[in-house]
């Protein structure tokens, strides 16, 4: 019966103690964004344009989110459709309800086009208000 004791106690310690090797994954506390499906589907179809390019798929920073997102959701609040004039190169749209939508719009305008086949990562976001979406991509 102490035997099981013992047993049960150690393997108590051993979990718990920061020595284990035991990893305990932290949640992502920005995944509200850099997890959402739609931004999801964003950096998909883009990475998509690239490919047909023989170019590598651009890698998501948290920051650069968060920072388009803000973007998006100053356009959407106060309704100007502006260049956020961050360190980034950007593309932005307004009108496309899909992200289907603001990366074809994207593709068929070459200065656009050409910002999204640079760089290496991205940021993304978008915003709804009174069925206007507002779109944005930083890249670096």
């Amino acid at each position: 019966m102490l035997g099981g004791m013992a047993a049960a106690c150690l393997v108590v310690s051993l979990a718990v103690s920061p020595d284990a090797g035991i990893v305990v994954a932290q949640a992502n506390p920005n995944a509200w964004l850099t997890e959402h499906p739609t931004i999801l589907k964003l950096m998909k179809l883009e990475n998509q344009e690239r490919a047909r390019y023989g170019l590598p798929p651009l890698r998501m920073d948290t920051q650069m989110c968060l920072a388009a997102q803000k973007h998006a959701q100053w356009m959407a609040q106060t309704g100007y459709y502006v260049h956020s004039g961050l360190p980034w190169p950007e593309i932005i749209h307004h009108g496309p309800k899909t992200p289907e939508g603001a990366v074809t719009g994207w593709i068929y305008s070459p200065p656009h086009h050409g910002i999204m086949l640079s760089g290496s990562v991205a940021g993304f976001g978008y915003a709804v208000r009174n069925g206007y979406t507002y779109w944005i991509t930083l890249v670096q």
